[in-house]
């Protein structure tokens, strides 16, 4: 009985360093400081009558090299990367379960004048894509 309990604490203690979210960004010739990632989760981003996006509930996600908590929400997650406050891509993840636990990897390159991330998902809800960046309207938090 004791060495089951063992084993069962240890299974624990092992299964949660995987616990959570992880978020990789690879800058390929690019400042990491001129990005800045959000994420809507389970708010869906609402754009107004000039074509810019209305933050409902943004959570910070990457800024300035330092990394935050990515929410556990399933449904409509919302992800917003802008680049030097000057261009910004927009993409949404739907996750059918919000234990669910995903790695994403964001590859942001520039290709003849033009800005563009790989999205790489890997989790129950994976995703790839290669998205470009268009240019900010703006990044309005109140409208």
């Amino acid at each position: 009985m004791k060495h089951l309990l063992k084993l069962l604490l240890l299974g624990v203690i092992l299964g949660c360093t995987n616990c959570g979210n992880r978020l990789t960004i690879d800058c390929k010739g690019l400042d990491f400081n001129d990005i800045e990632i959000y994420l809507s989760a389970g708010y869906p981003l609402q754009r107004n009558d000039n074509k810019s996006i209305k933050y409902e509930y943004p959570s910070l996600i990457y800024k300035n090299g330092v990394y935050y908590d990515i929410p556990d929400e399933y449904g409509e997650n919302d992800w917003v990367i802008n680049y030097k406050n000057q261009k910004q891509c927009v993409f949404r993840h739907f996750k059918t379960n919000c234990r669910h636990r995903h790695r994403y990897k964001f590859s942001i390159f520039e290709n003849h004048d033009t800005l563009y991330c790989i999205t790489d998902i890997r989790g129950k809800d994976a995703v790839t894509d290669t998205l470009f960046f268009s240019d900010l309207i703006s990044n309005s938090t109140t409208d």
